[in-house]
């Protein structure tokens, strides 16, 4: 049996039982262009069926051996956990209540609470938290309010174009009494003088487009400290493909800014919670060689947590000047039909 892009992956996951497409994607590692590529392949040679609701095998499988693999049930792979949380999280989930739904042409769509608190949990690990300098570059998770509630961080700044947000932000800050700075702006903008080379640590989770990841991360590391700084992003492989993951690792060197780590499936999304409907969902189905109808039964939609040091002086490519914006590349899957491609 040849294993190409996941090939194998899905059949031996279905080997231990029916599956809903869903649960086969939380599990994939490859890109949703490779994924629906690979459903509707097997699906066309009869390995697979489906009755709509679930995916099964139709030929018998024989795994070679006994030996598998599975993920730490504890900490779900990412190694550091958050402590001495409890009463944190329930107040930050109290806080979340009425928080503006995801905007879809702001391409948002926030994480969950857990997912939040164990990213500041990997940032406190290495001391990039307590009287720290943090900017936070886009926040729809607003992993901003959770960093004030810790009471470590020395500055909190959030720039997002998004203006709902920033009032959601100022008001519960005002309530609750916490300090975190809200600017409004555009990643396509010059990052505002007054911001540059200010913050120990950058928080971002840029659009995935060549043109987007330039954009949130050269905007990230114009507003970093030349020394001694560091830097945290989410990147999928379902939108990225592993070339533009290539590319975005000769563009973090040109910066001095090397990868230090890079935990997989580190934060998931709740897209069945968001009440707009997720639009990648509606262009899978579209695709399948097969009817299809169950909606979203497992949060399938994660992402790789990075961290990045900067190595000597930090080199940002573009601070003066404004980027366009593509929110389409040609390895896309979720804006096929090339609208919306240009800011």
């Amino acid at each position: 049996m040849r294993s190409f892009c996941g090939e194998r992956k899905i059949i031996e996951d279905l080997a231990e039982g029916r599956k809903t497409l869903w649960e086969l994607l939380a599990s994939y590692h490859w890109s949703l262009r490779d994924f629906i590529r690979t459903v509707n392949r097997l699906y066309e040679e009869g390995v697979i069926g489906s009755d709509g609701k679930y995916i099964y095998l139709r030929r018998p499988y024989a795994r070679k051996g006994t030996f598998g693999s599975a993920r730490c049930p504890r900490c779900l792979g990412r190694a550091v956990l958050p402590t001495g949380y409890g009463r944190l999280k329930r107040k930050f989930e109290r806080l979340l209540t009425g928080r503006p739904k995801p905007v879809i042409r702001f391409f948002q769509g926030y994480m969950r609470p857990g997912d939040v608190l164990a990213r500041i949990a990997l940032m406190h690990s290495y001391d990039d938290v307590e009287d720290r300098s943090i900017i936070l570059v886009g926040d729809d998770d607003l992993v901003s309010l959770a960093l004030a509630l810790t009471q470590l961080p020395r500055r909190i700044t959030v720039l997002d174009v998004d203006e709902r947000l920033g009032e959601f932000i100022e008001r519960v800050s005002k309530q609750e009494g916490l300090e975190v700075e809200f600017i409004v702006h555009d990643v396509r903008d010059p990052l505002p003088a007054e911001l540059r080379k200010k913050f120990d640590v950058f928080v971002t989770d840029p659009l995935e487009t060549v043109s987007g990841l330039k954009a949130f991360l050269a905007r990230a590391a114009c507003a970093l400290k030349p020394y001694g700084s560091a830097g945290y992003f989410g990147l999928t492989t379902l939108e990225a493909s592993f070339g533009k993951w290539l590319w975005l690792q000769r563009f973090l060197a040109q910066m001095n800014l090397a990868i230090t780590d890079a935990i997989r499936e580190h934060s998931s999304y709740p897209t069945k919670d968001y009440g707009i409907g997720f639009p990648y969902e509606e262009e899978i189905l579209k695709r399948l060689k097969f009817k299809y109808d169950l909606p979203p039964n497992v949060d399938w939609y994660k992402s790789t947590f990075f961290r990045v040091v900067a190595v000597g002086r930090v080199k940002p490519p573009v601070c003066s000047k404004r980027i366009r914006l593509r929110v389409h590349d040609s390895d896309d899957v979720t804006w096929p039909g090339g609208e919306r491609t240009v800011f």
